[in-house]
Formats: C-alpha cells, sequence, structure tokens
C-alpha cells in the first residue's frame, strides 16, 4: 500500500481517490474549499456564477459506474438527454439522438455529482483535507504544503503526488521548474463567456431533454448553448468577444434586449429582463486552452484532468476526458501490478495524444456552433444515412461517436478530418 496524496478534490480528484482507494492504497485528498456534504456555498457559487452546464456523455459514464458507483443514484444527479435543438432563423431545429447500450448523455446538476463522488469517496475510506490551500509542491521529497482555514501552515508528504488542481495547477508549476524543456502552453480563446441562470426552465418552453444551441447564424460572432438540471432551473452559457459593439462588456439594456431578441427564443417579458439584468450584474470568465508537453515527473508525481489538458468546452469534452483519466490511470496501475515508474510514463504517452486531438476538434467544433452553413441539419442526416448505408466509404456521425461511445479522441479525430464536408459545415480542408 502507498500513500498517495490528490491536490484538488473537484470531480477527476474525488474520482481518482475512489479507484485509488479502491486498489487499497491510503488516498489523501487536499481540497482548498469546504466539504461540500456539510457546505454548499462555494461549489454553488461557482456553479451558478462561473461554471458552465456540463454534459456527461457514455465516456464520463462509464468511468464513473467502473468505480462503484451505482447507476441509479448517478442519474439522479442529472438530466437525461435525448437529442440535440438548434436556434436558427427564429425556429428551433431538432436533432434526436439515439443511444447505445442503454447509455443516455446527462446534463449534470454539478454540485449533486460532487457531494455522490464525495459521498463514495468516503465510503472507500478516502481521507480529505478540506479548506486546505496548497502554496507548496516539494516534488523530490514528494512533499505538499498547505494553509489551512485558521492561518496554520501544514506538511505532509506521500510516495505519490497528484495534480488534480485545475488549469492553474500547482503541481504543473512545480513540474515546469522541475523538468528541463519542459513545454507548456497556455492560451485564451477569442471569446470570453457568461453564465445566466434561471430557476425555471419550463416558463421558456425548452425541452428538458435537448441541449439547447444559439448562434449558428450569427457567422462566427456568437455562440450560446442552454441545458436544464433536476432541480428545473436552466442554464445559459453566452460566449462573447470582449470588446465591440457586441460584446460581454454591453451595458446599454437596449442593446442587449436586441441581442437577446436576435439570437435566442421568444421568452416572457419578465424573464427577458432578468436575463438583461443578469449580463450587466454577473462577471465575464475566460476560457483556458493548457497544454503540456509531459504529465508527470519521474515516478514522484502526475497531472490529470484540467492540470493536464484544460479544454474550451465547445466539445463538451473537458469533465469527460478527465473523469476517462482516473479510469485509464487505474487500469494501468492494475496491468503494472502498481509500478508507478512505468504506469506514469505510459499514461503520458496514452493520454496526450488524446488530449491533443481533443483539443483541436473543440476548437473547431467552436466554429461550426457559431457559424454554420445554414443546412447543417440536412448533412448531417445525409452523412448518418450515407454511413449506415454504405459503412465502409462514409464515416459515421461524429455525434453518436462522442455521446455514446468511448471511441479515442485520435480516432474521432481523424473521421473529423475525413468527413469535415459534414462535421466543420462550409470549411473544407
Amino acid at each position: 500500500m502507498s500513500k498517495i496524496l490528490v491536490t484538488g478534490g473537484g470531480l477527476a480528484g474525488c474520482l481518482l481517490a475512489i479507484y485509488l482507494a479502491r486498489r487499497g492504497h491510503e488516498v489523501h485528498v487536499l481540497e482548498r474549499r469546504s466539504d461540500p456534504q456539510k457546505d454548499a456555498s462555494s461549489y454553488t457559487d461557482q456553479a451558478y456564477f462561473r461554471g458552465l452546464g456540463v454534459t456527461m456523455t457514455a465516456r464520463g459514464i462509464k468511468a464513473v459506474l467502473d468505480a462503484g458507483i451505482p447507476k441509479k443514484e448517478l442519474e439522479l444527479c442529472g438530466e437525461s438527454i435525448n437529442g440535440m435543438s438548434f436556434f436558427v432563423g427564429g425556429k428551433s431545429k431538432i436533432r434526436k439522438l439515439e443511444p447505445i447500450d442503454n447509455l443516455s448523455p446527462l446534463s449534470l446538476d454539478r454540485y449533486a455529482f460532487q457531494k455522490l463522488l464525495n459521498k463514495y469517496a468516503t465510503i472507500n475510506g478516502v481521507n480529505f483535507h478540506f479548506e486546505h490551500k496548497c502554496i507548496d509542491v516539494n516534488l523530490e521529497q514528494k512533499s505538499l504544503t498547505t494553509l489551512d482555514k485558521n492561518g496554520d501552515f501544514n506538511y505532509i508528504s506521500g510516495d505519490l503526488i497528484i495534480g488534480t488542481d485545475g488549469a492553474r495547477s500547482k503541481v504543473r508549476q512545480a513540474m515546469q521548474n522541475a523538468i528541463r524543456k519542459f513545454e507548456f502552453q497556455q492560451t485564451f480563446f477569442k471569446h470570453g463567456y457568461k453564465n445566466l441562470v434561471l430557476p425555471d426552465a419550463t416558463s421558456l418552453n425548452l425541452r428538458k431533454d435537448l441541449l439547447h444551441f444559439f448562434g449558428m447564424d450569427s457567422k462566427g460572432l456568437f455562440c450560446g448553448r442552454a441545458a436544464t438540471i433536476p432541480d428545473g432551473s436552466i442554464s445559459f452559457c453566452i460566449c462573447l468577444p470582449y470588446e465591440g459593439a457586441v460584446s460581454l462588456k454591453m451595458q446599454n439594456t437596449l442593446d442587449i434586449s436586441q441581442f437577446f431578441s436576435r439570437y435566442l427564443p421568444p421568452m416572457p417579458k419578465d424573464i427577458h429582463n432578468e436575463m438583461i439584468k443578469q449580463f450587466i450584474e454577473k462577471p465575464s470568465n475566460d476560457l483556458i486552452n493548457v497544454s503540456s508537453s509531459t504529465y508527470h515527473y519521474k515516478q514522484n508525481a502526475l497531472l490529470l484532468g484540467d492540470s493536464a489538458h484544460a479544454t474550451a468546452p465547445f466539445l463538451g469534452q473537458g469533465m469527460n476526458m478527465a473523469l476517462e483519466d482516473a479510469q485509464i490511470f487505474s487500469e494501468l496501475l492494475e496491468i503494472n501490478r502498481d509500478d508507478f515508474q512505468k504506469s506514469l510514463s505510459e499514461f503520458t504517452q496514452l493520454r496526450k495524444v488524446e488530449a491533443d486531438a481533443m483539443q483541436d476538434m473543440a476548437r473547431a467544433n467552436y466554429e461550426v456552433l457559431s457559424c454554420s452553413d445554414p443546412i447543417f441539419l440536412m448533412r448531417a442526416k445525409y452523412a448518418n444515412y450515407m454511413h449506415k448505408k454504405f459503412p465502409e466509404k462514409y464515416p459515421p456521425d461524429m455525434a453518436e461517436k462522442l455521446y455514446f461511445t468511448s471511441t479515442s479522441y485520435s480516432q474521432l479525430y481523424s473521421l473529423q478530418k475525413k468527413q469535415n464536408v459534414w462535421y466543420k459545415i462550409g470549411r473544407i480542408h
């Protein structure tokens, strides 16, 4: 049994801790926020004011179920998704998604899912250190220094450090200083976003079993997404340029009203006004892409999830890949009999290729969602029909592969390039 330190107790960190504890390791999770089972404030604030709505696909679902979490309990954390709605030219066009292996995507209540993971981590004996902010990482000594809520410094060491502490990871910063020729790139997407939340989705007549997309007719100006969660609320993610007449800096109520009327479905006046109020009051947020040349340091430390490959969420796969990371690392430990040196090296080799492919697809998908040909759905249906009729010649439907299978991202990227006349409408290479 080894003592493993996990920095960051979010979704990926908690699932990883469950996998490691089930393998018999002593796992310590250090989390700067409070215990979600006792205090919701630091989690709901993120979900309602900063966080994007998240969709769990078959890839993420399988990773969670393989960690011993019952499917029925997972399904209580989300709303089952059966299709997509694209609002174009004042009308909604619906594309159905047919489930495979009885697995449908879930539009998640992030906080409910976090509590579920924490529950099963505790059941499996994971040790949590809440309200401990990591301020220093010593890779050679495999130790962490944290600052707790009382202002006291704490020192903890182990046999392996795993960074699941997000896009601005302290573990990754330590690796940058320790590894010669460590290549790291952090880029900000050309647009930022605001997240607007309404408590009652039914007042908008938006089906709860659909993911709703907006802006495909905006010629690249705007991309929007809305999804409901089990408590009945609906979250709108509005992606816009940082500057300009139509941008995140809009403060004039008439300008914002005209923008909403042009690109969003009709809504009651009071809800329309509430959306305007939230747009003015809420801060804008950045979309960060993180790329690292390696995910491990010797046999001492590993990066996983956003710490290794944070991604703008235009493909809806950032969380899903992070959850899959945890599953893959556990599988490598099983194959290599908990040999850290071999497992960490193989993790980098396997997941670096997948992360690069996923990030490239996410960037490309934004162009589809914000600047697409009007006959997008017709071509998508045609591509799907032709694949079923001539499977050897026509690539399969990308949405089905993304939402209902665990096909590797590198394979999907190869398929994308073959069929981008359908997948990236109007952008033929």
